[in-house]
């Protein structure tokens, strides 16, 4: 399994003792899986620091101290190595709260711990560890690789991007672009046939009229633009809830009928 940290956050130090024997580890993990669970009860949304998560945890447990958990990963790791585990998607959900607990317990600074209930719009509770640094995020990439090249249609100001990476860069290049003719025609359209707003504001992303409607729409454009169409949405969830809710309505078939489609999976890197 490999680290959730970065290599250069890695303790060198040794297991402490009150994770050191099994029996005492899977204890300790159960009372941070417990723990979650409880948290994950909550009925307004939270939005916590690590250390705040932390002292919390450490006040509603009998964990005397939470310096363990950022053992909990490689703890975890030796212990199913000891027990000859081979087929370790099994135990996906205890790797998770290992990873979750050994990350909280390592970064202070660069993470939010967001807890969001189930209602409407989440079937689930969902309990997130978001990281806030890029640069923490990109570091396992300039570590493995002599070389990157950074590049897009939207990298502006450039000198802004080196500051929140944390890198230097070699080379710095802006290439201009220009259209031959006037092929750009934007065309906003604020409501669908039924007269439902068109719109893709968070709290209606999900919303049935809505996406149904916008299925309508990619659905006509698709059946009326001989060349080939790219459909972009604001977020990779929106896709996903779009794609279902399209596939749901048919709209997604009338596409396909009138052009190729391809669509790009979330697990896309």
């Amino acid at each position: 399994m490999a680290p959730p940290v970065l290599s250069a956050d890695l303790l060198r130090e040794a297991v402490p003792g009150n994770i050191r024997k099994a029996k005492h580890f899977v204890q300790f993990l159960r009372t941070v899986a417990l723990y979650l669970q409880t948290r994950m009860q909550a009925t307004t949304v939270t939005k916590e620091d690590t250390a705040t998560f932390l002292a919390h945890l450490q006040r509603e447990t009998s964990l005397t101290s939470v310096q363990a958990l950022q053992f909990c990963h490689s703890r975890l790791g030796s212990l199913m190595k000891t027990l000859e585990i081979t087929d370790i998607d099994e135990y996906n959900p205890v790797q998770l709260v290992a990873n979750f607990a050994t990350l909280a317990a390592t970064y202070s600074d660069g993470f939010k711990i967001i807890m969001e209930p189930e209602d409407a719009h989440n079937p689930e509770a969902l309990l997130q560890l978001c990281c806030l640094d890029a640069s923490l995020a990109v570091a396992p990439v300039f570590d493995r690789f002599r070389n990157v090249v950074i590049t897009s249609g939207t990298l502006s100001p450039l000198d802004l991007y080196p500051k929140i990476l944390a890198f230097e860069p070699v080379v710095t290049a802006s290439l201009s672009m220009s259209i031959t003719r006037n092929c750009i025609q934007p065309m906003i359209v604020t409501k669908g046939s039924d007269q439902t707003p068109l719109t893709s504001k968070f709290d209606v992303r999900q919303d049935t009229n809505v996406v149904q409607n916008y299925g309508k729409l990619l659905a006509g454009v698709c059946s009326a633009v001989p060349d080939g169409i790219v459909c972009s949405f604001a977020m990779i969830m929106q896709q996903k809830c779009a794609h279902d809710a399209f596939s749901l309505f048919l709209m997604f078939y009338q596409c396909r009928h009138s052009q190729s489609f391809y669509n790009r999976t979330i697990d896309t890197r």
